[in-house]
Order: structure tokens, then C-alpha cells, then sequence
């Protein structure tokens, strides 16, 4: 999937190369995505347990997503949370997998000085390799979960934007935004990390459109437009976590 920064890359230098490496990356992460589903479970079984186990795991919304992004008319704001978790990925299977097979002792290395540093007394250094493996680890652990949230946001703010302006202007397939709605649908439900994107999206716009924080050059329509959006937009929030009151606030009430 790394192959999509590379992509970026060879854009100046025509279309069609930029697009040759757009299919690359979306093919990689197909295989990478494939491969981790299938170590998870193993050959597909013809049972509804087995189903479900599939529809709520996030490699299985993410494999589903890049087959769609590959099969749509190239878009550049799709790749960037494919690349970053791709990033990450290369990093633990470098760090866990590659080193220690040419380096056996670097793991028992690593263990030894975390200890010495949990109790206050390092006596031995490490070798370059330990190093390059610590500092992997140290860097991956340190900045995993702001690039999750930064993703987050990225997926709901740009993506979603961009979905819907390409569908309004026709450039686009219509199928598009409730494909990629139904997806993020699926992650709100599943994530936290989804979750806090949309609040802090709400809380942004909410600054940018809505009184008192909204300019005076905001226009009315605008803000009362937003509302309506936003206030829909919570309420399908609410229903994604909490059907069952959704649906007893729908039930009639006894007659008195």
C-alpha cells in the first residue's frame, strides 16, 4: 500500500502512471488485508457465527473499501489512511518479524533493557539492530493513536466531502456516498476512535457556523442549513448505538 505515496510522486509526470500506481496500492492493500483476515480465521465456513465475526472486523470493512476505492474513478483523498495504516503495519512486521529472523538475539535484548530501564538501572547498551528495533517500537507505540484519530478525521471530514461534492457535480458515480456512509456507519458503530472524529468535526463547524462563535458574514441560510444537517446526523447516531431505544420511542403509546 506504500505504493501510494509513490503515486503522488509520479503524478507530474503523466496521468497514466499516476493511475498504474493508484491500482498498486489499492491492490496491495487488497493482499495485506486478505492475508490478515485469513491468518485471523482461517478458510471461510458456511455459518452465520462465521459471518458475523467477518462484518464486525474492521480488516473486513477496510478490504471492502478498497476493492470499492479500486473499482471507482481514481481519488487522490482516498489513499492517505490506507498509506498511514500500511506505514504502520510495514513498521510492526519489520520490527517483530524481519529483524529478529537475522537478528535471533534482538528481542531477549530489547527485553532485557526495558527491564533495566523499569527499574531505574540500565548496565548494558544495545546493538544497532536492538536500537533500530526500539526505536520502531517506540515511535510506532508514541504516535499510533494520534494518527488513528488524525485518520478519523480525515475519513469523515475530507472523504466525506469529497464524496459528496464529486456525487453533486457528477463527477462521482451516485453509488459513491451511500457505499462510503454505510462504512462510516459501520466504524462509528465499532470505534471509538470514528467516534471522537465525528465530535470534533461537530465541534469545528459548530465554531465556524453557529452563534455565537460564527462570523456575522455567515449567512442565515447556511447556519440553519447546518443545523438541520447536524441535528439528523446525531439522531442517526443515536439510533447506530442505541436501537432498541430508538425503536420504543417509535411504539405507540397505551391509550388512557
Amino acid at each position: 500500500m506504500l505504493f501510494g505515496t509513490t503515486y503522488y510522486a509520479k503524478r507530474p509526470f503523466g496521468w497514466q502512471t499516476a493511475n498504474w500506481y493508484y491500482t498498486k496500492a489499492y491492490m496491495g492493500a487488497l493482499m495485506s488485508y486478505a492475508i490478515v483476515i485469513y491468518k485471523t480465521y482461517g478458510p471461510p465456513q458456511l455459518n452465520l457465527a462465521f459471518l458475523h465475526r467477518l462484518i464486525v472486523d474492521e480488516n473486513v470493512e477496510y478490504l471492502l473499501l478498497a476493492f470499492f476505492w479500486l473499482m471507482m474513478k481514481p481519488m487522490v483523498v482516498t489513499l492517505l489512511p490506507f498509506v498511514v495504516f500500511s506505514l504502520f503495519h510495514v513498521i510492526t512486521y519489520t520490527r517483530s518479524t524481519l529483524i529478529p529472523a537475522v537478528f535471533p538475539g534482538v528481542t531477549a535484548e530489547i527485553q532485557r533493557v526495558r527491564q533495566e530501564e523499569r527499574s531505574g538501572t540500565v548496565r548494558t547498551g544495545l546493538s544497532a539492530a536492538g536500537r533500530v528495533s526500539k526505536y520502531m517500537g517506540d515511535w510506532s507505540s508514541k504516535y499510533y493513536s494520534p494518527a488513528l484519530r488524525e485518520v478519523g478525521v480525515w475519513e469523515v471530514a475530507v472523504v466525506g466531502a469529497w464524496i459528496v461534492l464529486g456525487a453533486v457535480t457528477f463527477q462521482t458515480p451516485l453509488l459513491a456516498p451511500p457505499f462510503y456512509f454505510q462504512f462510516l456507519r459501520m466504524r462509528y458503530a465499532l470505534s471509538a476512535p470514528t467516534r471522537a472524529a465525528f465530535r470534533r468535526v461537530r465541534g469545528f463547524l459548530d465554531n465556524m457556523l453557529t452563534p455565537p462563535s460564527a462570523s456575522a458574514s455567515v449567512p442565515g441560510l447556511v447556519t440553519d442549513s447546518y443545523i438541520r444537517v447536524r441535528d439528523f446526523l446525531i439522531k442517526i447516531g443515536d439510533v447506530i448505538m442505541d436501537p432498541a431505544a430508538q425503536q420504543q420511542q417509535q411504539q405507540p403509546q397505551p391509550q388512557r
